[in-house]
């Protein structure tokens, strides 16, 4: 398909929704002013398959046209479930209490609407679940005023930086589990159910979950999702054990999740020492907080499980200039997160090396390659913005570690 073709149709405002297998197909309303229709399949809860179509200028998407879709589209997909692997009703999980972390910074009308999604939870009380909202250097009382008029624990963190605010859940939480989403998204009313079925498995240290886009209104959301391939990590459940992992695959961690939708056992974050402060949002790294502790989990020998069921819908950035910086910043967080795995201990130099050298470069340069050949996936200045973010990792490792060790020792 060539570029402008492409450029064109990323402009055009795509319908996000999804179809319950189990309760039926209905037709799918409002669809005026929407060019497509990106539809998540769900049976019981489980995704199994993603339908995309066009509406055709139409206001609804009738329940036949929706059908033939599904069997055209998934029909080999839902086979393997059909027989036995997966479209069955998911066993009820043991009673698993889990702390829900929310950290935030001066974003309220996304706080507000992220907190009313959890509290509309399936089980959230029952199973004694509990929401714990950290609140990281803010400028205001905006969220301390919020969180009084909810049912939910607030706590304020004045060291700026993501994983600061992280830890502090951590340290507040009350519950053997602990889990974290992020003030731009949206939890699906099972998360929390699916979430602790994956943890009845004694030997799962921590989980991730699948993060679909809560909306397609913008070109640059329409890039990031449909082009770059968004947050989601597929829809197949994975279990990612220490001894099956190449060093290639230790290291590339992005593969497991993301940290808009992770968990873990709190006694296991505990001894790991939790988030490293020098890493993520805040700080000159500007993100890997999350691959960082799902690769020092991993080192440590426990299992982490990706459960595509435990979803959430995230507000990916909706101007050009947000995404452009948010690709940059990707390319320059992991990195850093290279770098500390070249300078510290657990790993093989020359396996960080390698898997930099080898995998990671080539394929940054590699885009690079193909938008100057007009074969890109994403407009030029998107291409180059990751490889940019590389270049600048070594100045910006040096700066978020010297930031860290300041804040620790003002501390101190």
């Amino acid at each position: 398909m060539p570029a402008r073709v492409r450029r064109r149709d990323m402009r055009r405002r795509t319908r996000v929704g999804e179809i319950e297998l189990a309760e039926g197909i209905h037709p799918v309303t409002g669809c005026e002013g929407y060019a497509a229709a990106r539809l998540l399949v769900r049976f019981h809860g489980r995704p199994v398959g993603w339908l995309s179509l066009s509406t055709r200028g139409a206001p609804v998407l009738s329940a036949f046209e929706l059908r033939q879709r599904i069997g055209e589209d998934l029909g080999w997909d839902l086979v393997p479930a059909v027989l036995g692997h997966g479209l069955a009703p998911p066993e009820a999980a043991t009673a698993t209490p889990i702390s829900v972390v929310v950290c935030t910074r001066d974003r309220t009308a996304l706080l507000r609407r992220c907190l009313h999604a959890l509290l509309a939870v399936e089980d959230l009380h029952e199973e004694g679940h509990e929401i714990l909202v950290v609140d990281n250097a803010p400028s205001s009382d905006a969220t301390a005023r919020l969180c009084a008029s909810l049912p939910v624990r607030y706590v304020r963190e004045d060291r700026p930086g993501l994983d600061w605010a992280r830890n502090r859940g951590l340290q507040e939480c009350r519950r053997p589990v602990v889990a974290y989403t992020d003030d731009d998204a949206v939890v699906d009313p099972g998360w929390l159910r699916a979430l602790g079925r994956a943890f009845a498995d004694p030997g799962v240290a921590g989980v991730t979950g699948l993060v679909a886009p809560l909306e397609l209104e913008s070109e640059a959301q329409n890039w990031f999702e449909l082009r770059y391939g968004g947050m989601g990590k597929g829809l197949v459940p994975k279990t990612f054990v220490p001894g099956d992992l190449t060093p290639e695959a230790l290291l590339a961690t992005h593969h497991a999740g993301v940290g808009a939708n992770m968990a873990f056992r709190r006694e296991v974050l505990e001894a790991l020492g939790g988030f490293d402060t020098a890493l993520d949002v805040g700080t000159p790294a500007q993100g890997g907080g999350d691959l960082d502790l799902f690769h020092r989990l991993l080192a440590a020998g426990h299992a982490l499980r990706y459960a595509p069921e435990a979803l959430v819908w995230h507000q990916h950035r909706r101007t050009m200039p947000e995404l452009w910086r948010q690709l940059y910043q990707d390319g320059r967080s992991f990195g850093v997160y290279l770098l500390k795995r070249w300078r510290g201990p657990g790993m093989r130099r020359r396996d960080v090396l390698r898997f930099t050298f080898a995998r990671w470069l080539p394929w940054l340069v590699g885009r690079c390659v193909l938008g100057l050949l007009g074969r890109g996936a994403l407009p030029q200045p998107l291409l180059y913005a990751g490889l940019r973010g590389a270049l600048a990792a070594p100045r910006a490792y040096r700066r978020t570690y010297r930031r860290d060790a300041r804040i620790r020792a003002a501390g101190a």
